[in-house]
């Protein structure tokens, strides 16, 4: 599964509820709504799915979906 999809795909587990905005690889990740330990489970779910390990330090520096897609595609490209 391409890191998109499965981002999209984790996230959409946490964030889709009656009325709020459709999520979106531009989704901004602070407008979410994600508490600590649904954003935890995500970054571990793909840090498990894809092989990698996302640094809590460069994981603050991403702010829409599309950044976290980009990040993880790095890591697991060996980046």
């Amino acid at each position: 599964m391409q890191v998109r999809s499965k981002t999209l795909q984790l996230l959409g587990r946490y964030v889709d509820e009656p009325g709020r905005e459709p999520l979106s690889i531009d989704s901004e990740i602070g407008e979410l709504g994600l508490d600590s330990l649904a954003m935890f489970e995500v970054v571990y779910e793909l840090e498990e799915h894809f092989a990698v390990d996302l640094d809590e330090h460069e994981l603050a520096r991403v702010k829409t979906v599309r950044d976290l897609v980009g990040h993880v595609e790095r890591k697991a490209s060996g980046d």
